[in-house]
């Protein structure tokens, strides 16, 4: 089966819903290039700003939590203070150009993300990447380390009345469709995206990095750098879906934008089901380079074709339907935990994690459920050799 992965947002077309987010993969011409002549279908400029302080990167600023793990594709964290673009405003007119040319021989969306001090330097900013040929803008409301006494980063977004205005302001300054980035960090992302889609936002991305602390024991200081770090990674994708949901859940009518956690081809699919209608990503390809982005193009294909969509918007937020509202949860106990004998080895472990106290160990070393057991699942879940599995009782 032929299928088409291409997505329209805001009119223009994408040939596939990886957009490389805004970071050290996009930060300079030669980065975006090489993102769209692996198969991107957009890529976020590294966020461009007059603020010289955003503009000098702290050294070193990047730390892996679990590197093996990261190797191998397993649960890893990306802790880093990485600023916004290391290049000036004026310089970035001529990256643009030099993109805008070279992208005829493989197509791509280029979407240039901003941040401005003030209101002033938001509409010049705007002016100025519409000026140099960028496709979309990206509004960097986002940022976990701008904190208070500007109008960038997450410092603005604690005002929805800021977030209004910095919107307003850059429609009225270009004639580009404009993209919100919403924050993590003390807002609630519905009325964040719900502000921003009022005051004329052409599409929010859902989610963005949060900002952690990690502390040495032995020094008791904090690692590296010695401050505060964005925390992004594959533990953050439940946390990111959800916000996706439920911001496709009100309705509103225009594209949303997943990100924040995604490491496969089946986290694209995820977000999709939930309501994105193309996602951006930014950790998996800085830990695992531009190569990365065929194999997921590849593997969104495969799922379409072994589940019979021919096109993307044929499945988009076809899970939605499928969350179970709270009042609506099972509370009856119909679910029996089985135990298959010839994996049990007797570690223990189900024994030990069991809040009900509801699992022993027989004679033979084998684990026995109890009548206490309430089928909360977690013994199902943590077994190393997956041993328990939940079955709905006979009736």
């Amino acid at each position: 089966m032929t299928v088409d992965v291409s997505i329209n947002i805001s009119g223009l077309t994408f040939k596939n819903p990886i957009i490389v987010a805004s970071g050290s993969r996009t930060a300079s011409a030669n980065h975006i290039l090489k993102c769209f002549e692996n198969g991107a279908a957009g890529a976020v400029t590294k966020t461009i700003t007059y603020d010289v302080m955003q503009q000098v990167q702290p050294k070193p600023r990047m730390h892996v939590v679990n590197p093996e793990d990261a190797l191998r594709g397993r649960f890893y964290s990306l802790y880093s203070i990485e600023l916004m673009s290391e290049h000036s405003p004026e310089k970035w007119v001529k990256e643009i150009r030099e993109i805008k040319v070279a992208v005829k021989r493989n197509g791509g969306i280029l979407i240039a993300s901003i941040a401005g001090r003030n209101f002033e330097e938001w509409e010049k900013l705007a002016q100025l990447v519409e000026d140099a040929g960028a496709d979309m803008i990206e509004i960097n409301l986002s940022c976990p380390h701008i904190e208070e006494g500007t109008l960038m980063g997450r410092a603005a977004s604690s005002s929805l009345n800021v977030v209004s205005q910095v919107v307003r302001i850059v429609k009225n300054a270009a004639s580009l469709p404009v993209i919100g980035k919403l924050t993590p960090h003390g807002a609630n992302p519905i009325n964040l995206a719900k502000t921003m889609f009022s005051s004329g936002a052409d599409a929010v991305v859902s989610t963005a990095r949060f900002q952690g602390l990690i502390i040495d024991v032995g020094s008791m200081k904090p690692i590296l750098w010695g401050s505060y770090g964005g925390y992004g990674g594959p533990w953050q994708l439940p946390i990111s879906l959800g916000w996706t949901a439920h911001i496709a859940r009100e309705n509103v009518g225009k594209p949303i934008i997943g990100s924040g956690g995604i490491s496969g081809w089946e986290d694209i699919v995820r977000f999709l089901l939930v309501g994105a209608s193309a996602v951006q990503i930014c950790t998996a390809i800085i830990i695992g380079g531009y190569s990365i982005i065929p194999k997921m193009v590849k593997g969104v294909m495969e799922w379409m074709a072994a589940k019979g969509f021919q096109r993307i918007n044929e499945f988009i937020g076809l899970s939605l339907k499928n969350i179970m509202p709270l009042e609506n949860l099972e509370r009856r106990r119909i679910y029996a935990v089985s135990v298959d004998l010839d994996k049990c080895t007797g570690c223990g472990v189900c024994e030990i994690v069991c809040p009900y106290e509801a699992i022993s160990l027989d004679e033979r070393n084998k684990a026995v459920i109890g009548l206490e057991c309430d089928n909360c699942g977690l013994c199902a879940s943590i077994c190393p050799f997956r041993a328990l599995s939940l079955k709905v009782r006979a009736s």
